[in-house]
Formats: structure tokens, C-alpha cells, sequence
């Protein structure tokens, strides 16, 4: 019984919290205002004559201000809340699978790349690569046969994946704030993207024999700092994520 209680509880705090802040500081500051008022100025004589005569219009004010915010939340609110919920589902869907097949992404470069892993950790993991060599995490179906990708075709795929994935959430028609869009817009134009589509559109004029995704001369510019520029901006999506589940919790 009382986790009953305790899950209505938490399920009101969550409409109430879903609403803007502004109409709760104005509904219930004027509440409080015209309790005060009532309470104790009503009980003061006026300093002035003419506040008497406007007290009975001021308070006239307030009680419509507060019968507005009552209004608001038990007629309009709750439609507003259910699209809410309703849009976080669907963002919070999209988004965990983002991070998710992002992490296995980075696993399948490195096992030791992960969220936290450093641009340290991301320029020897990919000293390890051979970038022309077919052993990625990735079949392709050359027919009859499938045969191994190679690290171009491998990263190629997995730019594709993602940015379908981010460009579903953009394209649909739900209202998304404003940090979010800021992200994915970011992630959708990352200099990771743009340096796997210019080696794609090189490759056949690239050295076989060199690892275009590092260098040695200056390992901060090298082109795999792009990705771990990227990890860290879907990184950013986690609390979005926690957010959104907690409104459809």
C-alpha cells in the first residue's frame, strides 16, 4: 500500500514538474500573496485612503491569477503532459540507442575504448589499425561470400548508421529543446564525418602502406582526435537520456 502511495506520489511530482516553472512561481506567488494579504495586511489600517478602495480590486486580480493556474492544471496540463511523455519516449528510445551502438562502435576498434576512455587511449588504439587491411567488425556481402570490411568501409558504415539515426530524431516532428538540437547538429557536422567521407572519396589515391588515422609528428592533430571529439559530444546526450527516462519512468 504505501509503494502505491509512493508511486502516485512520485507520478504527481512528475506532472506537476513537467509544467513551466513560470506559471507555478506566478500561480503560487500570487496564492501566498493573497493569503498574506488576507492574513495580515487586511488586519493593518491602511496608510493611504485610496488603498482601501482598491484592496477588494487587487485581490479581485489575484484570484482570478490564481483560477487561471488552477485551470491550467487540471484542463490544459494534462494533454500537454501526455505529448510530453509521449515525444520523451520516442527521443529517449532513439537517443539510448545512440549511445548504446555508439559504445559498441568504439569496442569494436578497441575493447579498451569506451566513454571514458582518453584522446591518449583513442591514438594508440588506433596505431593498431591497418586501415586498409579486411579485418573489421564488419561482413559485407560480396556474392557468394561474405568477407570482411576494411577500416574505411568499417568507419563508413558506422557514419551512415549514426547520422540515420540522429537525422530520424531531427526530421520528426516532435518539439526538441534546444541543448539537444544544439547536439545533434553538431554530431550530424563533425569534422569525423566529413574525414571519413573525404578518405572514402580519396582512397583509391591513399598509401597502402601508411596509417592515414594517425601521426606520429603531431598526435593531437591526428584525424582519429575527430572521433574522440565526437564520443564526447554523444557523451553529452547521457543526461538528456536520464532526463527523458524519468518522465516516462
Amino acid at each position: 500500500m504505501s509503494k502505491t502511495k509512493s508511486g502516485i506520489c512520485k507520478g504527481v511530482w512528475r506532472f506537476l514538474c513537467a509544467a513551466d516553472p513560470l506559471y507555478h512561481w506566478i500561480g503560487l506567488g500570487s496564492f501566498a500573496f493573497l493569503l498574506a494579504k488576507v492574513l495580515v495586511l487586511n488586519n493593518i489600517p491602511a496608510p493611504l485612503s485610496f488603498m482601501s478602495a482598491v484592496s477588494p480590486v487587487v485581490e479581485g486580480i489575484l484570484g482570478s491569477v490564481i483560477a487561471s493556474y488552477i485551470f491550467y492544471i487540471f484542463c490544459i496540463h494534462p494533454s500537454l503532459y501526455a505529448e510530453k511523455k509521449t515525444s520523451a519516449s520516442f527521443v529517449n528510445f532513439i537517443l539510448t540507442r545512440i549511445t548504446k551502438s555508439f559504445e559498441e562502435h568504439l569496442r569494436g576498434i578497441s575493447d579498451k575504448l569506451s566513454y571514458d576512455a582518453t584522446a591518449e587511449e583513442f591514438y594508440t588504439a588506433f596505431t593498431c589499425i591497418d586501415p586498409f587491411s579486411r579485418n573489421a567488425p564488419l561482413l559485407l556481402q560480396v556474392s557468394p561470400h561474405l568477407v570482411r570490411a576494411d577500416w574505411f568501409q568499417y568507419f563508413e558504415n558506422e557514419m551512415t548508421r549514426l547520422k540515420k539515426e540522429v537525422m530520424r530524431l531531427m526530421d520528426s516532428r516532435l518539439s526538441l529543446d534546444t541543448e539537444m538540437t544544439y547536439i545533434l547538429n553538431r554530431i550530424n557536422d563533425c569534422n569525423w564525418f566529413m574525414t571519413i567521407e573525404q578518405m572514402i572519396s580519396w582512397k583509391g589515391q591513399l598509401a597502402v602502406n601508411y596509417n592515414h588515422f594517425v601521426n606520429p609528428d603531431s598526435p593531437a592533430s591526428s584525424s582519429c582526435k575527430s572521433l574522440y571529439d565526437l564520443k564526447e559530444l554523444i557523451r553529452n546526450l547521457k543526461p538528456i537520456i536520464n532526463k527523458t527516462g524519468k518522465l516516462i519512468e
